[in-house]
Formats: C-alpha cells, sequence, structure tokens
C-alpha cells in the first residue's frame, strides 16, 4: 500500500502531456453518517465503487482512491476495482490533506484530475466524457461541471496548479485556493443533478435513493439511466423554446402517470421514471423534422438512451395489443391531450381529420395512429376493467367540438410538490374538476395522489390574480444546490422576505393534542439556554431587517424565565412579540402574565379552537373552554391583546365558526383578531386525508357568511404571501355586536393585512410605498405591531350602515377601538404541498443553526414518519 507524501515533498512537474486523471477522497471519518460511507450501499453499490467505475467509464483509464479511516478495510476494494489507493495517515486534519496527499500520487505525465469526492456518489458517466472532452478541447485551469447555472462536482485541475494547492498552508480549504484562480476557471454545463448532491447524512442517503434512478451499476449497459424531474425540466427549459410544447409535455406526463398507476394497481410491471421522462421530453424536438426520431437521437446523446426509443415511438407506434409498456402509455398520453387538456380520441382526431382534409395521404396516416391509439386503451381497458375515459374522467365523446376544458377536468397549470410518502420531490398539476381544484401528483415509487385544494363559490383563477411579484431574499444564506424544499436556509431561489420569525424556546408542552404542528407532548429534552436564544435572534438582526418575532414551542410558558426572554428580544431591538399558548398558565397565574406585559410582550396568540368542552376532548384531550376564557381575561387584566386561533375541523367546530366571530367581537377591544387554520395534517395525523377531511378557503368563507351573515366579498386574499394561503377582513363591532366592513384598498397577509398597495399609496405609517412588493412583507409587519397589540378601550362605534370607506384606516380604527380583524391561513402539509407556494411564505422559523426554514417545510411529515427539517423532536 502506498503512503501518501508528507507536506514539503516534491512538487510535481507542471508538465500537461498525458490523460487527465481521476482523483477519489474517500480517507474521512463520516462523523455524519450512521455507517462509514464509502462502502455503505446505496441503491445496491457502494458509493466508492460507483465513483470508481463512473471515472473509468467516463473516459479515465487512471484512478488514484485516497484512503485513510477503515485503510485496511477499503484498500482491497479498491484494488478489485482497478484503482491505486494512497494512505492519508493525516486524515483527521480533514479534507485538504487528503487533497494534497491525492495529488502528490498522480501519475507524473497526467494533464490534471477530475477530482470526486466520493459522498458525491451519482455524478453520470456522460458528465465525466464532457468534462474530459471540454479540457481537452478548451484547456482551462479549473473546468466546473454546472447544472442550472450552480458549480458542482467533480472540478477538473489542471496540472499547473497542482504547485499553488501544495504550497498553500490549506487554511480556507481547497475552495478557496481555486477561487483566487477564478479567472482560468470555466464551466462546461451538464443535465446532472447528481453534481450538486451529496450523502452525508443518513436522510441524504434515504432521499439520493428515493430521487434518482442511476445504474446499479454504472458499467451495466442493461442498467436504465433515467433523468430526474428536475432534470428533465432543465433539459426542455434549455432545447425546447415553445412554451406550449412544455405544457404539452407536462399535461402528456400527468396522463401517462394516472394510466400507469391504474396498470400497475393490476400487477403490470411498468417503470412510472421511464414513463415520466418519456413523456416529459417526448417532444423535445417539437418544430424540427422528423421530430420523433431528431428527439430520440437528442436525447440519447444527452446520456438517456434508455428514453430515447418512447421518444422515437410517441408519433408512430407498431402495436398489436399484445403487451402494454411504457411507449404504449406515453403514446396514447400523447393523443389524449391537446395542447395541455385532456381530450377524447374522437375529439382530437376530428380535428386533425378536418385539418388534414384534401391529403389523402396524411389521413391515412393518421387514421393509422387512431386505430392504435384505440387498440392501446382496449386493451388498459381489458387490464384494469375500467374505460380509459373512467381513469382520466374524460369528457364523453359526443359534441366533438367541444374543448375538453369545459366539459372535463383540465389542467390549469402546472408546480412541484412531494410525494407524501418518502417527501420526494415530484411534478404536479393543479387540476380543475367538478367545480373544485384538486392537486395530483405522481411518486414512481409510491403511485398517484390527488388532494382537493379549492371547493366552493369563490373563483379560484380570480383569487389567484391578487398573487404578488416575487421578492427574492436580499442575502441568501444558504446555496440552491438541491432544490426546494432542499436547500432552507432562506435559499436564492425563496421568493419573499420574512414577516414573522417564530423563535421555539422549548420542546416540551403540558397537553397531548392529536392536532399539533410539531408533535411536541412527548418531548423531554432539554430547553435551549437564553445565550443559545440570542444566538439565533442576533442571526436574525444581522440581517438587518425589522422582524416580528412569535415565541413558540412545544408550550412555551412552561418555562419560568419566559419574561426575561420576552425582555431580551425586545432589547435586541425587535418591535413585536407575540407568544403562542395554549392558555393554562395564563389562566393560573395572573402574576406570571404581568410579568410578561412588563417585560414588553404585546400580543397573545391563543388557541381556542371552540365553545364546547366536547371541541377540546376532541381536539386537545381535556376540557379547557373554562381555562381558555380566564386566560382572556387575564391577558385583558394585563392589557395584552389577543388572537383566537381556532384550528378547523370538518365534523368537529365547524359548525361554531359564527359563534367564535360573535364571542370575539364581544370581548373587542381585547381580543383583536380571529385567525382561523383549517386543519392540516402533520405531526400527530400521519394517516392519509381524505377529501372530506379537508376545509378549504371558500369552503370557510361560505361558513362565515352563513353562520355570522358576513358577506363573503368582505375578505381579501394576502398581498405579500401566495394569496391561495389566507383571506382576512376588517370589521368595526357595533354597540349590538353587528360587523361593518371597512374597505381599504388593501389586502392582508399570512399575519396580517399589508400597508400600501401596488400604485405607491401612502402607507399607515405615513411613508410612501416606493419600493411595491418588495416592501410588502415589512408593510404586513407593521401592520401585524399595530392591529394585534392591546389598545385603550374606549367608547363603542356608533351602527353604521353599508361599508365604511376610508383612505385613512388606521387613523380611523383609532377613534373606533371596537375594531375586529377575522383572518384565516391553511398550512400546507405533505399531501397538498405545492412548491410555488412555499418559496413565497414570509413566516419562517429561527433553526439551532441560525438559517431561517419556512414554517410549511418545517412541520411536512411524511406518511412514514420523515421530515425534512425537524429532528427528534425539535
Amino acid at each position: 500500500m502506498s503512503e501518501c507524501c508528507r507536506p514539503g515533498g516534491p512538487v510535481p512537474p507542471p508538465e500537461r502531456t498525458g490523460p487527465l486523471a481521476g482523483l477519489v477522497l474517500a480517507a474521512g471519518l463520516s462523523s455524519r453518517m450512521d455507517g462509514f460511507k464509502p462502502l455503505m450501499p446505496l441503491a445496491g453499490i457502494p458509493p466508492i465503487e460507483r465513483v470508481v467505475k463512473t471515472l473509468k467509464k467516463g473516459g479515465l483509464s487512471s484512478v488514484t482512491v485516497v484512503i485513510g479511516h477503515h485503510a485496511l478495510e477499503m484498500e482491497p476494494v479498491v484494488r478489485a476495482l482497478g484503482a491505486v489507493p494512497v494512505v492519508n495517515s493525516r486524515y483527521e486534519e480533514g479534507m485538504f490533506s487528503s487533497v494534497t496527499a491525492g495529488l502528490r500520487a498522480l501519475p507524473r505525465q497526467c494533464a490534471g484530475c477530475v477530482l470526486l469526492p466520493v459522498d458525491i456518489p451519482l455524478v453520470r458517466p456522460d458528465t465525466i466524457a464532457t468534462l474530459v472532452s471540454t479540457f481537452a478541447s478548451d484547456r482551462p485551469g479549473i473546468l466546473y461541471p454546472s447544472f442550472r447555472g450552480r458549480r458542482g462536482h467533480p472540478p477538473v485541475i489542471a496540472r499547473h496548479l497542482f504547485a499553488a494547492i501544495l504550497e498553500d498552508d490549506g487554511a480556507g480549504g481547497l475552495r478557496a485556493i481555486l477561487a483566487r484562480h477564478a479567472a482560468e476557471a470555466m464551466s462546461a454545463p451538464v443535465y446532472d443533478e447528481g453534481t450538486t448532491r451529496d450523502m452525508d447524512t443518513p436522510e441524504d442517503r434515504r432521499r439520493l435513493e428515493a430521487e434518482f434512478r442511476r445504474p446499479t451499476d454504472p458499467e451495466d449497459p442493461n442498467h436504465r439511466d433515467l433523468p430526474t424531474l428536475t432534470e428533465c425540466d432543465a433539459i426542455l427549459a434549455d432545447l425546447q423554446p415553445s412554451a406550449d410544447a412544455r405544457a404539452h409535455a407536462h399535461a402528456v406526463a400527468a396522463t401517462a402517470a394516472m394510466l400507469c398507476e391504474s396498470l400497475r394497481e393490476q400487477g403490470i410491471p411498468l417503470d412510472a421514471g421511464l414513463i415520466q421522462a418519456g413523456a416529459l421530453l417526448h417532444d423535445i424536438a417539437k418544430g424540427r423534422p422528423g421530430h420523433a426520431t431528431a428527439g430520440a437521437r437528442l436525447v440519447a446523446r444527452l446520456g438517456f438512451p434508455a428514453v430515447a426509443p418512447l421518444v422515437a415511438a410517441h408519433s408512430d407506434l407498431d402495436f398489436h395489443g399484445s403487451r402494454l409498456d411504457e411507449s404504449a402509455l406515453v403514446f396514447l398520453a400523447d393523443k389524449l391531450v391537446r395542447g395541455d387538456s385532456l381530450v377524447s380520441l374522437e375529439q382530437r382526431f376530428s380535428e386533425t381529420f378536418q385539418r388534414l382534409a384534401g391529403n389523402p395521404g396524411a389521413v391515412a396516416a393518421a387514421l393509422t395512429r387512431l386505430g392504435v391509439a384505440e387498440a392501446i386503451a382496449r386493451t388498459i381497458e381489458r387490464e384494469t376493467g375500467r374505460p380509459v375515459a373512467d381513469i382520466l374522467t374524460l369528457p364523453s365523446a359526443s359534441g366533438c367540438e367541444k374543448p375538453a376544458s369545459v366539459s372535463g377536468p383540465r389542467i390549469l397549470s402546472v408546480t412541484e410538490s412531494l410525494c407524501p410518502i418518502c417527501l420526494r420531490r415530484v411534478r404536479a398539476e393543479r387540476v380543475e374538476e367538478n367545480d373544485a381544484i384538486h392537486l395530483r401528483k405522481t411518486c414512481p415509487d409510491h403511485g398517484a395522489f390527488s388532494t382537493v385544494l379549492w371547493r366552493g363559490a369563490a373563483s379560484y383563477p380570480d383569487w389567484g390574480r391578487h398573487a404578488p411579484e416575487p421578492v427574492p431574499v436580499p442575502a441568501a444564506e444558504t446555496p440552491a444546490g438541491r432544490g426546494c424544499p432542499y436547500d432552507c436556509g432562506l435559499c436564492p431561489d425563496h421568493r419573499q422576505q420574512s414577516c414573522c420569525v417564530l423563535l421555539e424556546v422549548t420542546t416540551r408542552c403540558n397537553l397531548s393534542c392529536p392536532v399539533c404542528f410539531a408533535g411536541a407532548g412527548g418531548a423531554t429534552g432539554g430547553d435551549p439556554d437564553q445565550a443559545t436564544l440570542r444566538s439565533r435572534l442576533q442571526a436574525l438582526r444581522d440581517r438587518n431587517r425589522p422582524v416580528n418575532i412569535q415565541l413558540s414551542g412545544g408550550e412555551p410558558t412552561l418555562r419560568d424565565d419566559l419574561p426575561e426572554i420576552v425582555a431580551m428580544t425586545r432589547e435586541m431591538g425587535f418591535p413585536f412579540v407575540q407568544l403562542n399558548t395554549n392558555g393554562i398558565r395564563l389562566a393560573r397565574d395572573a402574576g406570571y402574565v404581568r410579568r410578561l406585559k412588563t417585560a414588553g410582550l404585546d400580543c397573545v396568540f391563543l388557541q381556542f379552537d371552540g365553545l364546547t368542552d366536547e371541541v377540546y376532548r376532541t381536539l386537545r384531550g381535556a376540557d379547557l373552554l373554562d381555562i381558555k376564557i380566564r386566560a382572556i381575561e387575564a391577558c385583558a387584566e394585563a392589557g395584552l391583546g389577543t388572537v383566537l386561533v381556532p384550528v378547523l375541523v370538518p365534523g368537529v367546530n365547524v359548525s361554531q365558526v359564527g359563534d367564535l366571530i360573535r364571542f370575539a367581537a364581544a370581548r373587542t377591544p381585547w381580543v383583536r383578531t380571529v385567525h382561523f387554520q383549517p386543519i392540516s395534517y402533520f405531526g400527530r395525523y400521519p394517516h392519509p386525508p381524505a377529501d372530506k377531511d379537508r376545509l378549504t378557503l371558500p369552503e370557510l368563507l361560505s361558513a362565515i357568511e352563513a353562520q355570522a351573515e358576513v358577506p363573503a366579498e368582505s375578505f381579501r386574499p394576502g398581498s405579500a404571501e401566495n394569496p391561495y394561503c389566507s383571506f382576512n377582513g376588517d370589521f368595526i363591532v357595533g354597540p349590538e355586536g353587528s360587523l361593518t366592513p371597512v374597505s381599504s384598498g388593501k389586502s392582508s397577509c399570512c399575519c396580517g393585512t399589508t400597508d400600501g398597495d401596488r400604485d405607491g399609496n401612502a402607507n399607515r405609517d405615513g411613508d410612501t410605498n416606493r419600493n411595491g412588493d418588495a416592501d410588502r412583507a415589512e408593510q404586513a409587519r407593521r401592520f401585524v405591531a399595530r392591529r394585534w397589540a392591546a389598545t385603550e378601550d374606549r367608547a363603542p362605534a356608533p351602527a353604521t350602515g353599508g361599508m365604511i370607506d376610508t383612505s385613512s384606516l388606521d387613523a380611523f380604527l383609532e377613534r373606533r377601538k371596537r375594531s375586529l380583524c377575522i383572518s384565516a391561513m391553511v398550512f400546507q402539509d405533505a399531501w397538498s404541498i405545492d412548491l410555488d407556494r412555499l418559496r413565497q411564505c414570509y413566516i419562517h422559523v429561527a433553526m439551532p443553526d441560525r438559517t431561517l426554514v419556512p414554517l410549511c417545510a418545517l412541520n411536512v411529515t411524511g406518511q412514514n414518519g420523515g421530515t425534512l427539517y425537524r429532528r427528534d423532536g425539535s
């Protein structure tokens, strides 16, 4: 076994006469993994075997592997792979010591090295081949693979830079050295998401196995190498300029996925990943002569030969009804989609025949395609026992002139979501069907899922017209590597700044609610000390933007030092502090409430689910109504405003919506808002929810109108977050408890109402909204600080008729202190999560590592119990 060279040894000469050599770093401790990374199976093959074979198949005949930890186990494995093992006896000093050990051991005549850490295990051989050929032609000092504009691994380092690396003290690591030579660097674009994905933790390993379809053995030609959803989207974005063609491809993929799932349920072995890739890329060469054949050649050149036959056959397929395969499903799905809408075969081909009238040869070819499509449909019906029209809910064949968008399900738009089982990112469609909007998605491993998003009288498209413009975060804390939702910190892809930040001060709780974001009731770990909390708050202050702070948990009032935490938060310059609580301690300890008020607490965000103990027994496991009312009274006596927060569950407390509003109105000005939260299914609700178990925003608006006699048009969607997250309305409370809507021309966010509007109207601080959408999170923050904090009681407002219109709403409400805000927010769970919505979230959680994570990303829970960011009850 070779020994590594010591620092200060001979520096390899600068010649660049031979080929590139491969250099694998595999000496580390694997301290964040639950085993030794190089030898842990990943989809059936250890990473060390995978990366060595990838480098060799990519065109590198010489591969050196630096080993250290478990060197005795690694040496025979490396030699058996035809690579050269080099021991770094100083591996505990870090990766840079392995880099220098490897560089000194490389063949003296190599032109440079392709440096691949063993924990970047899913790089494609075609990517290595691209790097080798690009380096040979362009001769850069440093060459990076680039996926969607982001540089990844492995870099190619020219031999003339070896000396600079070997002579450096390594204080900044290899990255700092390469950065000093940035002028010599260039990038080679690749369609390889594996260049940006590492395997540092058990969670990383699980996700890689779920998301990637890499061959078990890179040298085995019989294994399929399929592009991921993200890679398909990147290929479409770069190579298919037609937006209509891209929308059609997504609709075909959705249709093929539904057909695939129906057949897999009958035990027919179909590769859902192959069908997804073939459907998405089938029209990649649309617009070129012979686009099916041209597209197949293009897909094969991109490194996906298994997908090429589906692309080639999507236009003309030889099918005899004997066996359904992936090509047949893509062919049929393509014929069932016109534009981006589902149609019947009769509808699709009747238009085709009219268009081709006068061209007998073309009509004959179309007739052949129709016959093939009908044969595939009959075979599917025979195998599933269901007509294709039922599987897809297609419109009837009669009235072929009517578009499917009028009479059947219609794909409104395409987004991304997560598999609710494994939390893998998957493509999803928003589908209009039967007066409701559903989110439909398919995981290649766990099948198809559909969840209702919108159901009721309010128009989904009209509501969405209030969407704000994207606002990138001013200074991203984490790089955009794996893509949303795996890079939270916030990453550069996030599209809204922070308004309210949750600081979780404990994981303990004195209830065991079945409805719980964090599932904290059984937690027994220690609370973060004040120094730790100060560090998280300081990280927020360092971002140079004021935010509202919500102290959360667990149950924060289990901490005796909570008043000191409130005081510390205010002393650090945070302008508004609220407390998220179940109210038990507040009801029982008036002195504690007064201490919180004295410390600077502005508002209590009180769990308040209904007006009968039966509701609390169902949702919270205890009779709590009297305690809740006493908590409100204790807050009022101390001068604290209260926001009532009912979690609404169909069949449990939706019938009490009107009573809850009247209860709150009677207790103004101390009760400032009723903030409804339709139930989301995470934490202690991991079972698959049915659509009947959900309450959508339009249904809640209808309940408010029917039970509280408040017109639905009194409410507006949010103007700073995604409009499908929330609504709110402002009201003046009359002497008899009547509610008069206030029209301000302004709308709300997920935690309050924004100031100003898109036209630059004066906001309620007297300033002008000069920055438009970029200021909306800040406007929302200021509104919450004013509206939710308690104010001195004033005389009740006189009875008024109709809707109040005022250009200075705050000045008006200053004279009419008996005002009430009614708002709602629907959170996203693993079944309903829409990553477009998530990117616009500005309720964030301050994490132990000082990063920020959107609340829905933190709480999302897979059916198997997996999470994205919560660990050990935190």
